[in-house]
């Protein structure tokens, strides 16, 4: 029998302690934030540990705006790109890595609650400048057929809605009911870009034997693997610019059109 990487008593601790007050389980988390993070650079994946060192937030997740039983490890843009966004989206103040708020990005989450061990991709509505580009690629049909063949080269263990929350919705929907004929423009049609979250992962049980010491890394960056593709058709970027076909910023750019 395969000795599980998270014990049930680490599950456990969490619904009665705080994670600061779990000092080896947080140890256990920062060593597979390195771990994981050794195996991305290895794929030279543009995917970055939380700026912040050891890499995990304990209380916090992208999927929650309140605090959480649980511990947060979170993988998103450089922190210079993160500047660089935060600016443009009118945060004129940060500078240090302090002022940097992880929240108003697009992360790849590895989450440890009391219930569950989750991978997940999450566009939070704080993210709204990420968000409001998707809504403005999606406007154009062959990125929509682009978002569909991602999904549907996913497996049925994802799940994807646009809830808020650290639990499984029962409102979510999976990849393969998600690529069935106008399921995936009937779902984005309820979006609302600055309000909802957009989110796609995995729960995995506490007891789940893809969590075994010797098999978690490699089912975390597989998982992860999955996700990255739709991460980067998520994120902003000077080479993935839609701000200006987005419905609030149609009529600036029609304007200056006209002027010319």
């Amino acid at each position: 029998m395969t000795s599980a990487y998270y014990t049930q008593q680490d599950f456990n601790d969490l619904t009665t302690r705080v994670p600061q007050d779990c000092p080896l389980l947080m140890d256990k988390c920062s060593e597979l934030v390195r771990t994981v993070s050794r195996r991305m650079r290895d794929l030279s994946w543009d995917l970055h540990v939380y700026w912040e060192r050891p890499g995990i937030i304990p209380g916090r997740s992208a999927a929650a705006n309140s605090p959480i039983y649980g511990i947060s490890m979170p993988f998103l843009r450089s922190h210079e790109q993160a500047l660089l966004v935060e600016r443009m989206m009118g945060r004129d103040g940060v500078s240090a890595p302090a002022s940097v708020d992880w929240h108003h990005h697009p992360v790849i989450e590895l989450r440890l609650t009391p219930q569950n061990f989750t991978v997940e991709l999450i566009l939070p509505p704080s993210a709204w400048w990420d968000q409001r580009n998707l809504v403005g690629k999606l406007s154009v049909a062959r990125h929509r057929e682009a978002l569909r063949a991602i999904l549907a080269r996913m497996d049925g263990d994802f799940r994807f809605g646009f809830w808020d929350g650290i639990h499984l919705s029962d409102l979510h929907l999976t990849s393969a009911q998600l690529v069935r004929s106008g399921a995936l423009h009937e779902l984005m049609n309820t979006f609302g870009d600055g309000q909802d979250w957009m989110r796609v992962g995995v729960w995995y049980e506490p007891e789940d034997e893809r969590l075994a010491t010797g098999q978690i890394t490699t089912e975390i960056v597989n998982r992860m693997a999955a996700l990255y593709p739709l991460y980067n058709f998520f994120l902003w970027t000077s080479n993935n610019n839609f701000q200006s076909f987005h419905p609030a910023n149609a009529w600036m750019y029609n304007s200056r059109d006209m002027q010319q």
